[in-house]
């Protein structure tokens, strides 16, 4: 494993929190640094794959195209977990180990989520603005009580949310194809049908993972289905959410508040969303805690070295690699 290259793409692996990338330069790897952000440095990124023996990354695409100019390349840790900017597929069938840093979202999502929703249903974001400017208005919030809450996506987060939320007395409805009534983890989410949820629903939550199913399945069509007024808030993927749609139902009030950590396009700049009165939003900032930094970052750490050592990463994806 001496002298082997490690690529970090991932914008916060090291920065906050120094000792995972600290422990991986004490195990002998060299380290290029290419941060995701603004200015990524492409062409530095693909000259630097083409002899890197494992790559830590948090959204940057990592393609087809660009995996076969990966000549030493054992393993992609990705910085978190959602794997919709790998192809999976293309790192498989080249034996590319691909591993992932769970574990860290499921209570740092949520608490962001809740956080959110209470937000938008007091409209605290617009009162603060307003005390700020030496106005002292009062706006008429919706309370959580005796309302249903919809839960899009049934994983670690969803199930965390709901069992984070049960004491504000909401009902919970909660739809995900993958998971049956036998599987769900938390007997107070009564499992509906996309339809049921949409209709029901007084607050949604998504925290679904991205994948071609879950693509806009917020849509104009969906949004149809909802009831007036319906607060959502989206702590998953941008693309999830028809943004075009989402702003005419905005505008129209059958959407009464949405709340959103991440965008289709980030930084999502010239959004007409930014500057609607009723959307709250954070630049992705679910899983952004001290506590969340430092596990994602000593699991990154470790899935590399795995890897490199020959071992079998904790959180390895794509288990038909070692077969």
């Amino acid at each position: 494993m001496k002298n082997a290259t490690v690529i970090v793409s991932a914008r916060s692996f090291g920065q906050i929190i120094p000792e995972p990338m600290q422990r991986l330069q004490e195990q002998g790897c060299a380290i290029i640094e290419c941060r995701e952000g603004k200015d990524v440095p492409h062409e530095r990124l693909k000259q630097a794959v083409q002899t890197a023996d494992a790559w830590i990354v948090s959204f940057y695409p990592i393609t087809r195209e660009l995996l076969e100019s990966a000549r030493n390349l054992k393993v992609i840790v990705k910085h978190g977990v959602g794997l919709d900017n790998i192809d999976l597929e293309a790192a498989t069938a080249r034996g590319i180990l691909v591993v992932i840093a769970p574990g860290a979202t499921e209570h740092s999502v949520p608490e962001l989520t809740l956080g959110m929703l209470l937000c938008l249903a007091r409209r605290i974001h617009e009162a603060h603005q307003t005390v700020v400017a030496g106005q002292w208005n009062r706006f008429p919030g919706v309370g959580l009580y005796g309302k249903t809450l919809g839960i899009l996506g049934l994983g670690r987060i969803g199930v965390n949310i709901a069992k984070k939320i049960a004491g504000f007395g909401l009902r919970l409805l909660g739809y995900d194809p993958y998971i049956t009534p036998e599987s769900l983890s938390f007997p107070d989410i009564r499992l509906v049908s996309l339809a049921e949820l949409y209709a029901e629903s007084d607050f949604i939550c998504v925290c679904a993972p991205l994948t071609r199913e879950t693509e806009h399945i917020l849509n104009q069509q969906a949004f149809r289905q909802m009831r007036d007024g319906v607060i959502i808030v989206n702590t998953a993927r941008g693309k999830i959410v028809d943004e075009d749609a989402m702003y005419a139902a905005l505008e129209s009030h059958k959407v009464g508040g949405y709340a959103t950590d991440v965008f289709e396009t980030e930084p999502p700049i010239g959004s007409p969303l930014l500057t609607h009165p009723n959307v709250l939003c954070t630049p992705h900032i679910g899983s952004y805690t001290l506590d969340s930094l430092r596990l994602i970052g000593e699991r990154a750490a470790q899935g590399v070295l795995d890897a490199l050592q020959g071992k079998i990463p904790e959180f390895l994806v794509n288990k038909e690699v070692c077969l």
